[in-house]
């Protein structure tokens, strides 16, 4: 027995219904036909992202997004659609089953290399496609549905390669106490509007810090045994819930050295970060972290000892 309507909306994805209504705005999804009127989907009108990936802070509108359902057949019932964009930084696993694709035979513009889509097969109808973003090609099945495509395809190949990526030595986690008393081994700290050195580092100072850390409402900082913010210094760029922290020093014989935490819950390099050392090197997510309370921990220690948190392992680079 096919949905009512209204129980179609009860099953979709909150994202996805979220979506339509900034699609269409002012207007809002209130009968069956708005679904024909929308022909296009945007990443910029993503919902939960504006401004460049910033996070939507309205409460109401994060209670409804994080409800848990991930039905996205309404798309299916778009035949209109022309443009499909799901955003470059969208949360992981949000959108596992494209089988709504077929319907989808006005489609022009197709992005899906930020989600999770692998079957080709599902895009051997879509005639009139003339621009098509996946995934990286090794990630994809019934690749040689690509080569009847008479559209431009691009895949989203990762940065780094495992085959040529730089060798690195592993520094093991090991037991550690966080330092309760004393003051800071760090001489300068620096992030947003806020530049301190020396003396005017002080525990309030640190603990707004390490709170902004764990609510991710700090694009960056760094944090320095040197006054001057040059020599020894460690830094952490953040965004979408993942930080990427990096510990620069120089080694005995002048050699350049640096230091970035390993996140074991991937053994590739060959999977990028959704955020970059600097706004601008791309980091994979094993050498970046997705629990920002673990980065607050790492700001924490370092501030306090100018050492790394000895907690987890760390990646040494030279």
């Amino acid at each position: 027995m096919d949905m009512t309507f209204e129980e179609k909306l009860l099953a979709a994805s909150p994202y996805l219904l979220r979506w339509i209504d900034l699609s269409i705005a002012p207007k809002s999804l209130t009968v069956p036909y708005d679904l024909k009127k929308v022909k296009r989907l945007e990443g910029r009108k993503f919902p939960g992202f504006v401004n460049g990936g910033k996070k939507n802070k309205s409460p109401l509108i994060e209670d409804f997004l994080t409800s848990g359902k991930k039905d996205w057949s309404l798309l299916g019932e778009m035949t209109n659609l022309q443009v499909l964009e799901f955003p470059s930084r969208m949360p992981s696993g949000l959108i596992e089953d494209f089988s709504f694709l077929p319907k989808l035979t006005s489609l022009q513009r197709l992005d899906l290399k930020s989600t999770g889509f692998t079957d080709c097969s599902l895009l051997s109808g879509l005639n009139q496609l003339k621009y098509l973003i996946l995934p990286a090609r090794k990630k994809l099945l019934h690749g040689e549905v690509l080569d009847a495509l008479s559209c431009s395809v691009s895949t989203d190949e990762p940065f780094y390669q495992e085959d040529t990526f730089p060798s690195y030595k592993i520094l093991l986690p090991q037991e550690c106490d966080m330092p309760v008393s004393g003051g800071f081994a760090i001489r300068y700290l620096d992030y947003g509007r806020v530049n301190c050195t020396n003396g005017e580092i002080t525990q309030a100072v640190v603990d707004k810090l390490i709170k902004k850390v764990r609510k991710g409402d700090v694009n960056s900082l760094c944090l320095s045994l040197d006054e001057s913010g040059e020599e020894d210094f460690f830094t952490m760029d953040l965004e979408n819930g993942w930080a990427a922290p990096m510990f620069n020093v120089w080694g005995e014989d002048g050699e350049a050295i640096c230091f970035q935490p390993i996140n074991d819950k991937y053994n590739s390099v060959e999977e990028d970060a959704p955020v970059e050392i600097g706004g601008q090197s791309p980091v994979p997510k094993r050498f970046a972290l997705d629990d920002l309370n673990l980065a607050a921990e790492c700001v924490a220690y370092f501030a306090k000892t100018g050492k790394l948190y000895p907690g987890i392992s760390w990646a040494e680079f030279s």
